[in-house]
């Protein structure tokens, strides 16, 4: 399969040929790999991943990335190193609405790097701090890929939107701290202080934006709707702030954003679809019970294996996108999440958290390839200014690999044990 792969055949081709070679070689009935392919996708929870698609797409083409922008700007520009902050804190608030690390690089990328270009911030720089601040997007909730988790773990997708939580405001957090270390030593411009009245504005002006992910978590949390359902709200909301409140989406527009979607839903579909077969075979051949007692050989302590498999989630992010590595490798190891007693929450939570860090990480790092594209800067000058932001990621990644309560906490505060 990886050979395949590395070939530059789609991953699930690549997949659903290494199966069918293995059905052949093994003599297994056909008819049940087919079988194994529908049923991959029988689920009606997979419903959510358009909505929650269609809503990202709805928010990010409808004004809501201007004004939460400009919400960001006077809410903490006026700080030392005020667009490098605002970077950050853009990302934070945006992630409540996108739930993607590629949408939420484009969107605040596109805006805020030339402009910190222009406010003498290093090219590098600036594509370091948008890439690794970026990476918030699918930890706070709404998050496409803990939505993927959810449904190839069969784990509630409300617990998983609340596990991510307090981890991305931390996310925030530290990468604040080491932005506004970096602002200091460097002495970067400071924005010039904003008017009371200019701010209450920039807060009314955002508020409907910022009420997305309100809805979606008490919705999802209180049990009125399920997470398919909240999907359904979150883009009959986008489609009303786009098309009659900010009026920055037109009719014509409409089907180029409902094709952009499917493309990008039935992207992911496609592989899960052939992860129904993956994991047949899987299963079958006893994969998960040697993984199993390969790490359990390693230590029976389940905080030594959950080390390993941070260190293994992290390499493998450096080379795989986040939803790939997902759908390969998250079925094999429920097993052993079973086996050792790790929360599948938990569990889901760090193994995306590992995935996003991939993302600006060599030798893939899509969001460093994006970012230093959009601000032409060279790549090794990004992976340079990036290493304080990885440290502060890799940092909060500890806090929620030990200490699962970070992660727990609030899932087990609003929606029980």
């Amino acid at each position: 399969m990886f050979l395949l792969m590395a070939l530059g055949m789609p991953l699930f081709l690549a997949m659903g040929l290494t199966c069918l070679v293995t059905a052949l070689i093994y003599d297994l009935p056909l008819m049940i790999l087919a079988k194994s392919y529908v049923t991959g996708l029988s689920s009606y929870d997979f419903l959510a991943l358009p909505f929650y698609f269609l809503a990202g797409d709805l928010m990010n083409q409808g004004g809501v990335t201007v004004r939460l922008l400009d919400f960001s700007s006077r809410l903490i520009g006026r700080v030392k190193g005020g667009l490098s902050h605002v970077n950050i804190v853009a990302s934070m608030i945006f992630s409540g609405v996108s739930g993607s690390a590629a949408a939420d690089t484009s969107a605040i990328g596109s805006v805020l790097i030339p402009a910190m270009k222009k406010e003498g911030y290093p090219a590098a720089y600036s594509a370091a701090v948008t890439a690794a601040s970026s990476t918030i997007g699918p930890i706070i909730p709404p998050s496409i890929p803990l939505v993927v988790y959810g449904l190839l773990a069969h784990e509630s997708i409300g617990r998983l939107f609340l596990a991510g939580a307090v981890p991305g405001l931390l996310m925030g957090l530290y990468l604040l701290v080491a932005s506004f270390l970096i602002s200091r030593r460097r002495a970067f411009p400071t924005s010039r202080p904003e008017k009371a009245g200019n701010l209450l504005h920039s807060v009314t002006n955002a508020a409907s934006a910022l009420m997305m992910p309100v809805i979606i978590l008490v919705g999802i949390t209180s049990g009125i709707v399920t997470p398919t359902e909240a999907g359904i709200i979150a883009v009959a909301y986008g489609l009303i702030l786009g098309l009659l409140v900010y009026r920055e989406i037109k009719p014509a527009d409409l089907p180029r954003i409902f094709g952009q979607t499917m493309v990008n839903t039935g992207t992911i579909l496609i592989i899960i679809a052939t992860t129904g077969l993956f994991s047949w075979i899987v299963a079958n051949m006893g994969l998960g019970q040697v993984l199993v007692d390969f790490f359990t050989g390693l230590s029976a302590n389940k905080w030594v294996i959950l080390a390993v498999l941070n260190l293994f989630f992290l390499l493998w992010g450096c080379v795989l996108d986040p939803v790939t590595a997902m759908v390969i490798l998250v079925p094999i190891f429920i097993p052993l999440t079973q086996k050792v007693g790790l929360d599948p929450i938990h569990f889901g939570l760090v193994v995306v958290l590992n995935l996003m860090i991939g993302l600006i990480t060599p030798p893939v790092g899509l969001l460093m390839y994006l970012t230093s594209s959009m601000a032409e800067a060279r790549l090794e000058e990004v992976i340079k200014e990036m290493v304080p932001f990885l440290a502060a990621l890799l940092l909060v990644l500890a806090l929620c690999t030990f200490l699962p309560e970070v992660v727990l906490w609030l899932p087990g505060r609003l929606m029980g044990q």
